[in-house]
């Protein structure tokens, strides 16, 4: 997930770029930062002619300057040696930038690894971070050899970053210690000393100067990220034949390489808006125009699927289908058929006899439940016996949806199906032991996320008590986070979870027992998992006294700050019961509600 993040509202406006139509002018502004990192010159910096930035001191980090998408001059002269046109003088850097629409760029002039001055262009990542994390970004830009960084003495968070390249996390926000090492090793070229991350904000910290010159030393850039209140789940379909594409999503290379007859999902997305920026595959943004760019939104709480595809008339055009994803009948599955072909409008037959849906046009679907079984399939003209296109044989397993699409282009040899499934839709859910349980919904799905796999192929064991160590498991994957080195405690050396112990405790959501030891067999209490999801997610504090049972609890405030937060409504109007076992059913409940998609 780096997210699961959200991480990938793809291709929302891949349609336009697969046109190979010429790219169309757009007045979205970007942003442009500037970062000074030579040690020791003022300079003046020439956009497209104009001294935007006169006496631009060393260790400078401008404010966003404005910038409608297009391509720009940046010139970069000694203070006061700008062209004059009497006696022009020769810049010390210069380069030609894209600026993307939407998008978030800066702009560093620093030394290279050999000390010599140089002029990078970094494009921001600005998607959204899950609810409770932050984002770190790293960018070698010193006249120093290839580094390591290193996170509270144990988390190698980058490995081997050389000048002028960059590493990038979303962690759980918070404050770290941060040394920057010799790659591979653990001798500290420079210690940075507390890094705080906060939540919902891009921390980009820039390596500058000459480290055996003394004068290297980090300079800092932050950018708000956007914070959706909603999520939801999508699916990506690429039907488009032919075309391979780059989609940047807010600035972020969401979808490197994006394939035509792909379907990629499911995915937690943010319900937020978007710029959408789309290149031909391995294009460089800051050096490209994008073909075709563009605005959209997701709206919140749908399962949706998303799906570039031909017309009817064989042009490029984007589809969003919301999926029915209510309980599907015990014996039943679920067929849906997509038109999204460049072809007219069909009749779906199933066993040469059934007309499971009649004249589908693009952009246009049908939708039955039907007994689990396998069917043969075939793709008719409309009103007609003439086969079209002969699917085969059309497996629908019991409980799923089979979502089936029609994509490319029949007469042009193109033609084919792509399916996507919604499994676990049957009364037995994701699982057979929880049927009834008032926290199924969510059960089904944190599993459908890849939280949990349950305690068997087929159990979730929903009224167990969770342990520490399960606890471990479910916060490691619902963030998405990365391991460490370092083994923390002393007790977990046989535990299944001691990966998942360790990365929670590397970045701060556990510091374990007190004793050197995590436990990780015991039970986990309700006003605990108050205080894991607290820390886990960055949630804050509230005045607010949500409950009369927790007064003598040592984790009061963090149970009023989940309550505050919505994650909990107590187990009456009154009463939390800190001190009773959580169960696993009300941890995917719990978990549900902190990533801001649970019932």
């Amino acid at each position: 997930m780096r997210g699961r993040t959200i991480l990938v509202l793809v291709a929302l406006m891949i349609a336009s770029l697969l046109t190979a139509a010429p790219a169309v002018a757009d007045e979205t502004n970007s942003d442009l930062t500037v970062v000074h990192g030579i040690p020791g010159v003022t300079v003046d910096v020439y956009v497209d002619g104009e001294n935007t930035l006169p006496d631009f001191a060393p260790d400078t980090v401008t404010d966003p300057i404005p910038l409608p998408a297009g391509s720009y001059e940046i010139e970069i002269y000694a203070a006061g040696e700008g062209p004059a046109p009497a006696a022009p003088a020769d810049p010390i850097l210069a380069t030609t930038l894209e600026m993307p629409p939407g998008g978030n760029v800066t702009a560093v002039a620093h030394l290279d690894a050999d000390g010599d001055p140089s002029l990078s262009a970094f494009l921001n990542d600005t998607s959204t971070a899950l609810p409770g994390q932050g984002r770190l970004v790293v960018r070698h830009l010193a006249q120093a050899p290839a580094v390591d960084i290193v996170a509270n003495g144990a988390l190698r968070v980058f490995e081997n970053v050389t000048n002028p390249n960059e590493g990038q996390i979303d962690l759980a926000a918070g404050t770290y210690g941060v040394t920057i090492n010799a790659a591979g090793t653990d001798t500290v070229a420079f210690d940075a000393g507390d890094l705080t991350l906060p939540e919902g904000k891009s921390t980009i910290v820039y390596a500058v100067g000459s480290l055996g010159g003394g004068s290297f030393g980090l300079l800092v850039q932050s950018i708000d990220l956007p914070s959706p209140s909603a999520f939801g789940i999508g699916t990506v379909v690429h039907g488009v034949p032919g075309l391979t594409v780059d989609v940047y999503l807010n600035g972020n290379l969401t979808l490197p390489g994006f394939a035509p007859d792909s379907v990629v999902g499911p995915l937690l997305l943010a319900a937020t808006d978007y710029e959408v920026a789309i290149y031909p595959a391995g294009a460089n943004p800051l050096a490209t125009a994008p073909a075709i760019s563009g605005s959209t939104s997701l709206p919140a709480g749908a399962n949706a699927s998303i799906v570039a595809h031909l017309d009817a008339d064989g042009k490029p055009t984007l589809s969003v289908f919301v999926n029915d994803v209510s309980e599907i009948a015990a014996g039943e599955a679920r067929l849906v058929v997509r038109h999204t072909a460049a072809a007219p409008a069909v009749d779906i037959v199933a066993n040469e006899a059934l007309n499971v849906f009649e004249n589908v046009t693009n952009p246009n679907e049908g939708q039955i439940d039907l007994a689990a079984g396998t069917y043969g399939v075939t793709i008719n003209a409309a009103g007609t016996d003439t086969v079209a296109f002969d699917a085969g044989d059309v497996i629908l397993p019991e409980g799923q949806s089979t979502i089936v699409y029609a994509v490319g282009d029949l007469d042009g040899g193109t033609f084919t199906l792509l399916i996507q499934a919604i499994p676990n839709l049957g009364p037995a859910g994701a699982f057979g032991d929880d049927n009834g349980n008032v926290h199924e919904a969510n059960i089904n799905l944190i599993a459908l996320l890849g939280i949990t796999v349950g305690t068997s192929e087929d159990t979730f064991s929903p009224d167990d008590s969770i342990t520490r160590g399960q606890m471990a498991a479910f916060i490691r994957r619902a963030l998405n986070l990365p391991a460490s080195s370092t083994d923390f405690f002393t007790d977990d050396d046989n535990s299944i979870f001691e990966d998942d112990i360790n990365a929670i405790a590397a970045v701060g959501i556990t510091v374990g027992k007190g004793d050197g030891t995590f436990a990780p067999n015991e039970t986990v209490t309700r006003g605990q998992m108050a205080a894991f999801l607290k820390r886990a997610f960055s949630i804050p504090a509230s005045d607010v006294d949500a409950f009369t049972d927790d007064d003598d609890s040592i984790f009061e405030d963090d149970i009023n700050a989940i309550a505050a937060a919505g994650i909990t409504v107590g187990t009456s109007a009154t009463e939390f019961s800190p001190d009773d076992p959580v169960t696993r059913a009300q941890m995917a409940t719990f978990l549900a509600r902190a990533l801001g998609i649970g019932s």
